[in-house]
C-alpha cells in the first residue's frame, strides 16, 4: 500500500500523482533503497513529485522479502521496483519520469560495476536515469524511510 509521509494510505497512486500535476514544470522522480534486517531485506520505493521553486510531495511503499544473497541481486531488485512503478505511472501521466538508481559511478564503491547495467535497464524502458551522486530520491529519501528514521504523526 502506498502512503503519504503523514501515513495517509493512498488508494490509487496514479490518481494521487495526477492530482498533483497542475502544469508542465513538475517532475516525477522515483527511487528505491533497501536495508537488510535479520533474515529479510526491506525495500522502500519513493515517488517524489517536485515543482521547482514550490516544493514537492512524496509517496512511498514498503515491501519485505527474504534476505537477498548478493549486492547485485539487491541493486537489480531495487531498480525493478522503481521501474514497475514508473511503468504504471507512465501509462496515466504525461510528465517526465526520472528513475533514480542507488549505485555509485565512483570505482571505489562495490556498486560501481553495476552502474552501466542498471542505467541501461532503466534507459531501455524509456526513462531518464540518475545515479549517485545525483540519485537523491533513492540515496536520501528512500534511504531515510527504509532505515526507519521517519516517524509519522500520531
Amino acid at each position: 500500500m502506498w502512503r503519504s509521509l503523514s501515513g495517509t494510505p493512498i488508494r490509487n497512486l496514479s490518481e494521487a500523482v495526477t492530482g498533483l500535476l497542475s502544469g508542465t514544470e513538475e517532475v516525477v522522480h522515483i527511487g528505491t533503497d533497501s536495508q537488510h534486517s535479520g533474515y529479510n531485506t526491506n525495500y522502500v520505493t519513493v515517488v517524489a513529485i517536485i515543482a521547482p521553486g514550490k516544493g514537492g510531495r512524496i509517496f512511498y511503499q514498503h515491501c519485505r522479502i527474504p534476505r537477498v544473497p548478493s549486492l547485485a541481486h539487491k541493486l537489480f531488485h531495487e531498480a525493478q521496483l522503481s521501474l514497475n512503478t514508473a511503468v504504471v505511472l507512465n501509462e496515466t501521466i504525461a510528465h517526465d519520469i526520472i528513475v533514480h538508481v542507488d549505485a555509485n559511478q565512483d570505482l571505489r564503491h562495490r556498486s560501481s560495476k553495476y552502474v552501466r547495467a542498471l542505467s541501461g535497464m532503466v534507459a531501455g524502458h524509456g526513462f531518464q536515469v540518475r545515479v549517485k551522486p545525483d540519485s537523491w530520491c533513492a540515496t536520501h529519501v528512500a534511504d531515510y524511510l527504509v532505515k526507519g528514521k521517519h516517524h509519522r504523526a500520531a
